[in-house]
C-alpha cells in the first residue's frame, strides 16, 4: 500500500476530528486542493500536513545540533529556534504547495492543449459524441494532465450518472487552466445550442497554436533574463560578499549574535549558494513549458 496514503489515514484519525472544525470552511484552499487534483478534503490534507511535521521537527533538531557541535557553538538556542522555526516553514510549506502543484499542472495542460484539441476535432467531426471524445482522451497517456482532467469528467459520467453538458459546465470551476476552461465552457454552450462542434474545436485549436508559440517565444526572453540574474547574484554577489567578509576578517572581525565571519563565510559558501541556486531552478521551473 501506498506509504503516503497510510500515513493520510493515520494522520486524520489523529488529527481530523481537531482540525476539520478549524479549516472545513477553507473555500480557497479547497479549490487550490481541487486543482491540484488532490483527492482529500481540507481537514485530510491539514492533518497530513501535522503528522509529518511532528515526524520531521526531530530530525531537523537533531541535524542543526550537529551542525553547530561542528561548529563548536552552543546548540541551546539553536535548538530552540529549530523547534519552533520548523513547524512555521512547515505550515508555510504545506499552505503553499497546492497552489504550486496547480500552476505546474495549468502549465502542463496549457502545453498540450495546442495539440490535444486537434485530436478531439477529428473525433467529432468522426462524429464520436462529447462524453465518448473525453473518455478516449483519458485513455491516452500522451496528453499528460489533460488526460488526468478528461479522466475525471469521464469518472463524474459513468459513475455519479450526470450528463456530459452538467459535468462539463461543474468541471471548468476545478481546472486550473483558464484556458482549459473557456474551451470546456465553449463544448457546453455548443453542444446545448446544437452548433457544429467540429467546426468550433477546429477554429479553437488554430488560435491555441498561434499562442503556444507566443508563449515559447516569451519563455525564451524570460530564460534569458533568468541567466544574467544568476550570474549577476548567486555568482559575483557571493564572490563579492565572501571577499568582503574575507577583508573584515582580517581587520579583526566582527561577529552577528553567536556566529563569527568566519562562521558566516561558512554558511554562505555551504547554505547561501545553494540555497541561491535552488531558489533559481525553482523560479525557472515556475515558468519552463511542461513537456
Amino acid at each position: 500500500m501506498n506509504l503516503a496514503l497510510v500515513l493520510s489515514r493515520l494522520a486524520y484519525k489523529i488529527f481530523g476530528p481537531m482540525l476539520d472544525p478549524i479549516f472545513s470552511n477553507s473555500v480557497s484552499m479547497q479549490k487550490n486542493i481541487r486543482k491540484a487534483n488532490f483527492r482529500i478534503t481540507v481537514g485530510e490534507y491539514y492533518s497530513y500536513a501535522a503528522l509529518i511535521t511532528i515526524i520531521i521537527t526531530p530530525f531537523m533538531i537533531i541535524a542543526v545540533s550537529l551542525f553547530m557541535t561542528l561548529l563548536g557553538k552552543d546548540i541551546i538556542l539553536a535548538v530552540i529556534f529549530t523547534f519552533f522555526l520548523t513547524p512555521i516553514f512547515m505550515f508555510i510549506f504545506f499552505y503553499i504547495y497546492p497552489s504550486y502543484l496547480a500552476g505546474s499542472r495549468k502549465r502542463s495542460i496549457d502545453t498540450k492543449l495546442p495539440f490535444a484539441v486537434p485530436y478531439m476535432s477529428a473525433m467529432a467531426g468522426a462524429g464520436v459524441p462529447p462524453d465518448a471524445v473525453f473518455d478516449s482522451l483519458a485513455r491516452s497517456s500522451l496528453y499528460g494532465e489533460i488526460a488526468e482532467e478528461a479522466k475525471n469528467i469521464t469518472r463524474d459520467c459513468k459513475f455519479f450518472g450526470k450528463d456530459i453538458v452538467t459535468v462539463l459546465h461543474d468541471h471548468t470551476q476545478n481546472t486550473p487552466s483558464r484556458r482549459f476552461s473557456e474551451l470546456l465552457m465553449g463544448i457546453t454552450t455548443t453542444v446545448r445550442s446544437g452548433g457544429d462542434l467540429k467546426t468550433y474545436l477546429h477554429n479553437e485549436a488554430e488560435n491555441m497554436m498561434v499562442e503556444y508559440r507566443q508563449m515559447m517565444k516569451d519563455f525564451a526572453e524570460n530564460l534569458g533574463l533568468f541567466a544574467e540574474s544568476y550570474i549577476t547574484i548567486p555568482v559575483f554577489g557571493t564572490i563579492f560578499l565572501v571577499i568582503v567578509m574575507s577583508v573584515m576578517t582580517m581587520m579583526g572581525g566582527g561577529s552577528l549574535g553567536p556566529l563569527q565571519m568566519t562562521d558566516m563565510m561558512i554558511l554562505v559558501v555551504y547554505a547561501g549558494i545553494p540555497g541561491l541556486s535552488v531558489l533559481f531552478l525553482l523560479l525557472i521551473d515556475s515558468i519552463i513549458p511542461e513537456e
